[in-house]
This record gives C-alpha cells, structure tokens and sequence, in this order.
C-alpha cells in the first residue's frame, strides 16, 4: 500500500540501492542502476511502466528490465513476493 501505483520507489536492502514498481497488486524490482553506466535511476519519469533515465534517455520496461531502446542493455530484476501487504524480495548473486 505504500507503493504508489505507477511510480518508481528508491528502496535500500543491504546496502543495495533497489527500484520497486507497482503496478495494480503486480510489483516489481530493479537496480536502481542504468544498464549502460551505472546511473541512478530513481529520477527518471515513468509512465506505463516505463522507467526512462534521465541521463541517458534510454527506456526500461520495469516489470522485465528490459530495454526498449538497446535490447542487449538489460536492467538487473530482483524476484518480488507480496505477503500481508509487506514486499519480500530476493537479491540475485
């Protein structure tokens, strides 16, 4: 609930700087990192789902990473669980 819909939310887990979106019940989690250089992400506008980096204009498709501009450039996603309302997610190694 503290999700806003459609929005990108910066989150910190173990001193990892995360990206969560939520989309109706659906939520979803990137590093808050551009794929091309590290960039942060968390102030770059979204709309539909789509996360553009102000740095570098390229467009990520937060529910998969996935870039729209470089298909090659993809974001790292992170598995999400919503349980009692509260976010779970599992950092990749």
């Amino acid at each position: 609930e503290d999700l806003p819909l459609g929005q990108a939310v910066a989150r910190t887990l173990n001193d990892h700087s995360l990206l969560l979106h939520r989309d109706g019940s659906a939520v979803s989690c990137v590093d808050n990192a551009c794929a091309h250089l590290g960039m942060p992400l968390d102030d770059g506008a979204v709309s539909d789902g789509i996360l553009e980096c102000r740095h570098h204009g390229f467009r990520y498709l937060l529910a998969t990473g996935e870039c729209l501009d470089v298909p090659e450039v993809q974001l790292v996603v992170h598995a999400v669980r919503v349980r009692d309302g509260r976010v779970a997610v599992k950092l990749g190694g």
